[in-house]
């Protein structure tokens, strides 16, 4: 019987057994070839360990600084706040709320740094600067960071868009409420003017009136009064006073003030009330540092001791490689000959 397992082994050279033999005797002259061809393994790893190392120190470095901003708070809106109330004296139903003029800002601030981002990417030599959200669906708090050579570039010009962008969106909230306050300041003069001139229709007209029922007194040679009282009264029988009432009311309605109603002295008010404001806005922010633009402390790239590790393993990968190749084409060659 072992006769003829070892016939079968003979006759079928790809048996189990004589395949492991074989594998074990390839495994070990590829072992001993690569260490025998250890001399070109390690020139291999020195050349790409030299070349990672002129990499390493000729590639630009790259640090990223990060801040983190929210939601300006109440103080820092506080002087706009009280500009609006001033503008929106006459309907303060349509003043927005404090809480609304925060979120308006910081929108407003967010939509402008991302506008800003697209915009420095799109340079011949692109900058990055990124905005990403904190919280995934939330558009506030926000992420805002910027790559650059050095660490403490990166943070001064990172703190320096930011600042950028908050003074653009002050500047635009300014110039915006003083054109707001210029049209309602020319819209409360020109009501106090038709209100004064309706006034001074009303006294013009009340003297003409007055004018008519003296001539009708003069015609009907009414001297006195002929009437025991005058509460009811109306224009058509003003004349009944007599001439000498009559032109005692002239003399005493053109030296008269005019009639003006308590929607005058609100209007005049609300004219005094905008042409004393002062609009300031130094203090105003679109925005809230939660983490100021910081200073990194490890760079993106180039990450040195990776970049040698790797140079290292993918040299012994080509040396070996090699080694490997070299062995392949003896085997073919030899297997070539007669």
């Amino acid at each position: 019987m072992s006769r003829d397992s070892h016939s079968r082994s003979e006759q079928h050279p790809h048996y189990p057994n004589s395949s492991s033999h074989h594998q074990e005797l390839d495994l070990l002259e590829i072992i001993v070839q690569l260490w025998a061809g250890k001399k070109i393994i390690i020139a291999t790893i020195a050349v790409t360990v030299l070349l990672a190392l002129a990499y390493v120190l000729l590639a630009k470095e790259k640090w990223t600084s990060k801040a983190i901003v929210t939601l300006p708070a109440a103080g820092q809106v506080a002087n706009y706040n009280a500009a609006l109330s001033v503008l929106y004296a006459q309907s303060p139903q349509d003043k927005p709320a404090i809480g609304d003029l925060q979120q308006q800002l910081f929108n407003r601030f967010g939509s402008s740094i991302s506008a800003l981002s697209s915009e420095l990417e799109n340079l011949d030599e692109p900058l990055d600067l990124k905005v990403q959200e904190v919280i995934k669906g939330s558009r506030e708090p926000l992420r805002i960071s910027f790559t650059a050579e050095t660490a403490e570039k990166a943070r001064q010009q990172l703190g320096e868009y930011i600042q950028r962008v908050n003074n653009e969106v002050v500047d635009d909230y300014g110039a915006d409420i003083r054109r707001s306050l210029s049209v309602k300041t020319r819209e409360l003069t020109d009501s106090l003017e038709t209100q004064k001139q309706v006034a001074l229709d009303k006294k013009q007209q009340r003297i003409d009136v007055i004018k008519q029922s003296l001539k009708i007194a003069q015609a009907s040679d009414i001297t006195q009064s002929q009437l025991r009282q005058a509460e009811f009264l109306s224009d058509d029988t003003l004349y009944l006073l007599g001439t000498a009432s009559l032109q005692a009311m002239i003399a005493n309605e053109a030296t008269k003030p005019l009639p003006l109603d308590g929607t005058y002295y609100d209007t005049q008010r609300s004219l005094l009330a905008m042409t004393h404001l002062k609009i300031q806005v130094d203090n105003l922010q679109s925005f809230r540092y939660i983490a100021a633009a910081d200073l990194p402390i490890r760079r993106d790239s180039p990450k040195r001791a990776l970049t040698l590790l790797l140079s290292v393993i993918l040299g012994g990968i080509i040396g070996s490689g090699i080694v490997i190749g070299r062995l392949l084409s003896q085997q073919y060659r030899q297997r070539k000959q007669p």
